[in-house]
């Protein structure tokens, strides 16, 4: 770590613990974050969403991405800035919210319960459907194994080496999806069929799709509660200035507040980066060789596995089935892990500090997810492309408060000199009143005013 240099020795801020500003030191003790909430992101919205929208839009369907993540980037990047500005989780200061008394937390909560039941669901759906291109068992019982298999290890906190071999897999695929894009680009009819084809934008297929996207790529608002446990477990950032009783007001300390905001977001700007990558190479690979023909629930694991077959070779489809359930199941894992913890850290705030056994609230959520999973694939069917469609519109509906909840917290707890400028305040009420938009599909798709 890199320590103050022009403040006189002896001084508070002389030794506070500054933030390695050099790449290699960067890397070496600040970055993970980022790439934890990468685990999660590349999912769903990658494995299943995108190449769903390359095969029916071809690659219009970036600009469908590129959009959602340039309007989405901002509900994080509040996160991020309270993380190192104030050195806290930004749930801390959902108390402070406007309305009935602890209402933030509550509904917090219920999304980490109920509704990541859901998405763990569409997930793992998606992960059996894979699964079941070598499993012996029927579907029901391979997801049942999948899931079951996740929780244990969730539920025995052993899994972190499993974890690491998913994170290398995941990985590895992007490199091959890059690479693959190289290798085998989209034909040139492809790139002027489809790059500027606005498809009807009040069309059922082009709002279900679109809605289900904004939900789930790259992920939910609620995330930035789980990149800020992650955050402050690498104990940097202004959590020192609490733990010392410094006041952050103080212009004495606005260098060192400084530099932390800025590497938190380097570290955030990396893993949001790769993952949009991610997302463009799938995109482009499956406009070249699904479109006009998306994955469908009976064919997706199929369909995946030829994404790479134009640019390698028969070999790349076992490849990218691999790489692909490496993806799904790590997010299966994350979920389970994530979400059970941020519920056994709510609990205790929204109970205003009567006693709770966080462990005992920590494996009643997790079992309980694993248990409630089943209900979509009963309501739904085994169908895993529908299944993602669906929860992804109700998390485009959902997710929707975190976004303006982390700016108010933002505003009534940094230091003036750390506040959105007016050039990122314009750009926060354009992005949340395009977000209430994408809410507003989401529900249109949810309650089958429109339908894919």
């Amino acid at each position: 770590m890199l320590m103050a240099t022009d403040t006189e020795p002896g001084t508070p801020e002389a030794d506070l613990t500054y933030p390695e500003r050099s790449w290699s030191g960067f890397f070496k003790e600040h970055f993970g974050p980022s790439m934890l909430w990468a685990l999660i992101s590349i999912g769903g919205s990658h494995i299943v969403l995108a190449p769903t929208l390359g095969g029916f839009f071809g690659l219009f369907a970036v600009w469908i991405f590129v959009f959602i993540y340039l309007v989405k980037y901002g509900g994080w990047e509040l996160g991020i800035r309270y993380n190192y500005g104030v050195g806290g989780n930004p749930i801390e200061a959902y108390t402070d919210l406007p309305g009935p008394k602890n209402w933030a937390l509550w509904l917090t909560a219920l999304i980490f319960t109920v509704f990541y039941t859901g998405i763990t669901a569409s997930v793992a759906a998606s992960t059996t459907a894979l699964a079941m291109v070598v499993s012996p068992l029927s579907f029901i019982q391979t997801y049942a194994v999948l899931v079951g298999v996740a929780a244990v290890l969730v539920l025995v906190s052993r899994y972190s080496l499993l974890e690491k071999v998913l994170l290398v897999f995941t990985v590895s695929l992007g490199v091959l999806l890059v690479i693959g894009v190289l290798v085998g680009p989209p034909s040139t009819d492809v790139i002027a069929e489809t790059t500027f084809n606005v498809p009807d934008l009040t069309g059922a297929l082009f709002v279900g799709l679109f809605a289900a996207a904004a939900g789930f790529a790259p992920t939910g608002f609620s995330t930035s509660i789980l990149i800020g446990s992650w955050s402050m477990a690498k104990e940097g950032g202004t959590s020192e200035l609490r733990e010392r009783g410094l006041d952050p007001e103080d212009e004495r300390y606005h260098d060192y507040i400084r530099q932390w905001i800025r590497t938190g977001r380097r570290d955030f700007n990396i893993g949001y980066g790769f993952s949009l990558i991610l997302a463009i190479a799938m995109i482009v690979l499956a406009s070249n060789v699904l479109y006009p023909e998306p994955p469908t629930d009976e064919n997706l694991a199929v369909a995946l596995g030829n994404i790479l077959t134009e640019s390698f070779g028969p070999w790349s489809f076992w490849a990218m089935l691999l790489g692909a359930f490496a993806a799904l199941y790590s997010t299966v894992i994350t979920l389970l892990d994530g979400a059970s913890r941020a519920t056994s850290d709510i609990l205790p705030m929204a109970l205003e500090g009567r006693t709770v056994d966080t462990e005992l609230v920590r494996r009643t959520v997790i079992a309980g997810m694993a248990l409630g999973s089943v209900v979509p694939l009963i309501l739904i069917g085994e169908l895993p492309v529908t299944l993602i469609v669906w929860i992804a519109a109700i998390l485009a509906m959902v997710e929707v408060f975190f976004y303006p909840a982390n700016w108010y917290v933002v505003e009534k707890n940094l230091p003036e000199a750390f506040r959105p400028s007016t050039t990122w305040k314009v750009y926060y009420v354009v992005a949340i009143a395009l977000v209430f938009l994408f809410g507003v599909m989401g529900a249109l798709e949810t309650f089958n005013v429109i339908g894919v």
